[in-house]
C-alpha cells in the first residue's frame, strides 16, 4: 500500500488535495473555512490592541486572499487545458 501511495505522489507533483480540489471543483468545505478565518482575522484587525496583532491579522487577510486568487487562476488553467486538448482531438479526427 505505501508503494501506491509513494506513485501518487510522485505523479501529483506533491500536491495531490491541491490537485484533487481543483479537480473536483467543490470549494464548499474551503470557502466557509476561509470565511469564517477571514471573519475573525478582520475583527482582530480593527482592534486597537497592541503587540501588533493587527498587522499580522491583516498580512493572515492578504494571504487567504492570494489563496483564493491561486485557486481562481489554477481553475483558469484547468479550463485552458481541457479546451487545449478538445482541440487537438479535434485536429487529430
Amino acid at each position: 500500500m505505501a508503494a501506491k501511495n509513494n506513485n501518487e505522489e510522485s505523479i501529483t507533483a506533491g500536491y495531490p488535495r491541491i490537485e484533487k480540489l481543483i479537480e473536483s471543483e467543490d470549494f464548499d468545505a474551503v470557502n466557509q473555512s476561509f470565511a469564517k478565518s477571514f471573519d475573525e482575522l478582520a475583527k482582530i484587525a480593527k482592534q486597537k490592541s497592541g503587540l501588533g496583532k493587527g498587522k499580522a491579522a491583516k498580512r493572515a487577510m492578504r494571504s487567504y486572499e492570494l489563496t483564493m486568487d491561486l485557486f481562481k487562476e489554477l481553475l483558469k488553467l484547468k479550463y485552458q487545458m481541457l479546451e487545449a486538448l478538445k482541440k487537438e482531438a479535434a485536429k487529430s479526427t
